[in-house]
């Protein structure tokens, strides 16, 4: 009687690892970025012929804060530039995005017009020659 009740607890043992049991399970649904919008366009400058941009904000499934990056390449020579960092949405009469970058560079702030991303300036007015178009 002893062996196999000894049996049977090994093989319950066995059977029951933390995948199967639920012990010490990672939840993976919630750990995992998930893209939650992008946005591009094109920029005129001064620079170079005209600079394209794409920013796609990445976020855990229901979280309103995420990370974001934000490429931009030159037309004319392929310079491309990247800035990363984390985003929030800072709530009141017109939701604006707030971007802080990982290089240390001033925070960045956009809201959402219509169907257009436009970037504000640092008494965040809007800045009139940039705006992105939402990539579905």
């Amino acid at each position: 009687m002893r062996v196999w009740l000894l049996f049977w607890s090994c093989l319950f043992l066995w059977s029951c690892n933390a995948r199967q049991c639920g012990g010490n399970k990672k939840d993976t649904v919630t750990d995992t970025l998930t893209v939650a919008e992008q946005w591009e366009g094109t920029v005129h400058a001064v620079t170079c012929e005209d600079i394209e941009v794409k920013i796609s904000f990445m976020r855990k499934q229901g979280a309103d804060t995420g990370t974001y990056q934000m490429i931009q390449r030159c037309k004319d020579n392929n310079n491309t530039f990247r800035d990363e960092g984390e985003w929030y949405i800072r709530k009141g009469k017109e939701p604006v995005y707030v971007l802080h970058g990982d290089s240390g560079e001033a925070t960045r702030y956009y809201k959402v017009k219509g169907s257009r991303l436009v970037e504000l300036d640092a008494d965040e007015q809007e800045v009139d020659t940039y705006y992105l178009e939402r990539v579905e």
